[in-house]
């Protein structure tokens, strides 16, 4: 009888390494992805194992974001953390803060930016500036992160990231060499409007093609040009081509969540759009497509590619170079209204510098757009921004 009572007691015990043990052997005999469509990211892969890496401690931090990435199930896992940990009345699971009126909100902190890369960007930025102000008319437009818009829907007692640090150091920068002037804020701008709309998704980081309208209107009257897409018009100049959004913020915690919609607006005049400089070419800026996926913000041009050529706005004789992010994915069909031709870089995907592209294209106008976490960390701006 007292056998049978400690086989009880070990029962729990032996069930938990029964499933450290299976999910353990399913992670080494599974097929690795690299990609992952539910968080639309690149997964780590394993990490090269050699004395130095491992002296100065790399090997371990990568092996260890190696094995998260790569636990069997793990969206489920994820789920079930954020359920228990909603359950226990937190606010924040997996990096995202549970915000008011179903907002999920990105938890950034100091540390996940380097001090040091974020200063090399800002110095690549102002030479670019510099060297270029002579043949064209160049902007740039950092948009704020969603969380440090929206802060007010921030749980109580939330702390996050002061992105005020960084336009403080762009503007200073700027200022250096008497061109502080190209930075259009749209800070305020999109505080102004969260009031009356919706400017970013739910559950996405992303701003809504409705935010990206407001920044465009802001551009527009900062360059002397006309808006051809009037505030009282907005609405009816937006197609809804889905109701089931749920996006990348969504994905790190896997649970219940508002759906959001997503927008386009289609030109009545014809387009042509020119991938990856002769790869394909499309007389649309959509990829329908990706309505049927997981990832569907990349229903705007595909997602992210190397080089677009767009032509089909107003007959003017002006070319727009937009270097960018993806947060000007949704802006860029308004601002093809402007332009004779726009040409578009995402440097993540180019193989070269830009000024090969400055020489070819000979833009009238330059805008660089970045959101401002991505602008942060990238690497691409300090190595290709020249």
């Amino acid at each position: 009888m007292n056998k049978e009572k400690n086989y009880f007691k070990l029962l729990p015990v032996i069930l938990f390494i029964g499933i450290i043990f299976f999910v353990a052997v399913k992670g080494v005999v599974s097929e690795k992805s690299l990609y992952s469509s539910t968080e639309n990211r690149v997964l780590q892969k394993m990490p090269k194992l050699n004395k130095k890496r491992v002296l100065n401690g790399k090997f371990q931090k990568k092996y260890e974001i190696y094995l998260s990435d790569h636990i069997p199930e793990r969206d489920s896992w994820i789920k079930v953390q954020s359920l228990a940990e909603r359950c226990l009345g937190r606010n924040e699971s997996n990096g995202v803060f549970f915000g008011k009126d179903d907002y999920l909100l990105e938890h950034h902190t100091e540390k996940e930016f380097d001090k040091k890369q974020v200063n090399k960007n800002i110095k690549a930025l102002t030479k670019f500036v510099e060297k270029n102000k002579k043949n064209a008319d160049i902007n740039i437009m950092i948009v704020p992160s969603k969380t440090y818009t929206m802060k007010g829907y921030l749980p109580k007692f939330a702390q996050t990231y002061d992105e005020n640090i960084f336009y403080e150091k762009l503007n200073s920068s700027l200022a250096d060499i008497g061109k502080e002037e190209v930075f259009i804020d749209v800070r305020e701008t999109l505080e102004r409007a969260m009031e009356e709309e919706q400017i970013y998704y739910r559950t996405d980081h992303h701003w809504t093609t409705v935010g990206a309208w407001y920044a465009y209107k802001m551009y527009c009257d900062y360059k002397g040009k006309e808006s051809f897409i009037k505030k009282e018009d907005l609405a009816d100049s937006l197609i809804t081509v889905s109701e089931d959004f749920l996006g990348t913020t969504f994905s790190k915690v896997n649970t219940y969540s508002k759906k959001d919609k997503l927008q386009i607006f289609e030109p009545k005049h014809e387009v042509e759009v020119v991938y990856n400089l002769g790869e394909k070419t499309e007389d649309t800026y959509y990829n329908k497509e990706f309505l049927e996926k997981q990832d569907k913000y990349s229903v705007f041009f595909g997602g992210n590619q190397a080089i677009i050529e767009i032509t089909g706005g107003v007959k003017n004789d002006e070319t727009l170079l937009v270097i960018k992010d993806s947060f000007a994915n949704c802006m860029l069909p308004f601002l093809v209204e402007n332009y004779e031709k726009v040409i578009v870089v995402d440097l993540r995907q180019l193989n070269a510098g830009v000024d090969m592209l400055i020489r070819g294209y000979q833009p009238s106008d330059i805008l660089v757009l970045y959101n401002t976490i991505q602008f942060m960390q990238s690497k691409d701006i300090a190595a290709k921004l020249h």
